[in-house]
């Protein structure tokens, strides 16, 4: 009787212990510091991303083109000066970094680097050149959307109408990937992975409740809902169990190093 009520205890200390380490991941957010959207805000920094769809190669070609015609009709004008053709390469460097600088994406708004964001996200998840359809393609811009929403979200409390948003587009996204992983499960675990979800918080129940923003932290500081009273003696009998356990175990550790010793 007390080796089975042993047992039991030590059951539940493992399976609480397991709650405790459990990773936390957001069914919105995914991932903490989520690598996917982490390095897209990364490229679009990059000096060499332009606005407007601009490609810095085609951009160049354009520039050298001009720089090399203004130098042919100086040539063909005044003869070949060093001193000219060296000051029309300046102009045409000052003219290149000033054009640069306004087509960075550095120096857009919002709305074009979110564009830009879903049109790199459609690129890495498509399985063809110029897919938009696929299941994969369509969650990726859907977590895009998700962090440009909880963004604002996060900056407007109040905002029911995005809170609706957001939760009807997480609900359609795990709809969707539910729908990948019965079609190709290789492509699906594939895409969670990348995207910082993971197999538990497609399959679960959601609701952009107060739960949901009380346990993730949607406002910092924010105390949404009060704690049940079974809820806290749960929580508070799990932790001297698992105190308990941890002391048991520290003491066999003790008693056989002392042993050890001894030999």
């Amino acid at each position: 009787m007390e080796i089975a009520s042993h047992k039991k205890k030590r059951n539940i200390v493992l399976q609480s212990s397991k709650l405790l380490t459990k990773e936390k991941v957001d069914p919105v957010l995914g991932r903490a510091n989520n690598p996917f959207i982490e390095r897209l805000k990364l490229e679009i920094e990059e000096p060499n991303v332009l606005a407007k769809k601009f490609d810095l190669t085609e951009v160049d070609k354009l520039l050298y083109g001009a720089k090399e015609s203004k130098v042919l009709r100086s040539v063909s004008t005044l003869g070949y000066d060093e001193a000219t053709v060296k000051q029309i390469e300046n102009e045409e460097a000052e003219k290149r970094e000033v054009l640069l600088r306004i087509l960075s994406m550095r120096n857009t708004d919002e709305q074009e680097k979110n564009k830009r964001m879903l049109a790199m996200a459609v690129a890495e998840f498509g399985r063809f050149e110029g897919d938009t359809g696929s299941s994969e393609v369509q969650a990726a811009v859907m977590t895009v959307k998700l962090f440009n929403l909880m963004d604002h979200i996060k900056k407007n409390p109040q905002d029911k109408f995005h809170i609706r948003h957001a939760r009807m587009l997480t609900q359609q996204r795990q709809k969707l990937l539910k729908y990948l992983k019965k079609d190709n499960p290789k492509r699906y675990y594939w895409a969670i992975e990348k995207l910082g979800l993971t197999d538990e918080v497609v399959h679960m129940e959601f609701n952009f409740d107060k739960r949901y923003m009380q346990d993730f932290e949607i406002w910092p500081g924010r105390q949404l809902l009060r704690p049940g009273k079974h809820e806290t003696k749960e929580k508070a009998r799990m932790k001297r169990l698992l105190t308990k356990e941890r002391l048991d175990e520290l003491q066999i550790a003790t008693e056989e190093k002392r042993q050890q010793q001894q030999l």
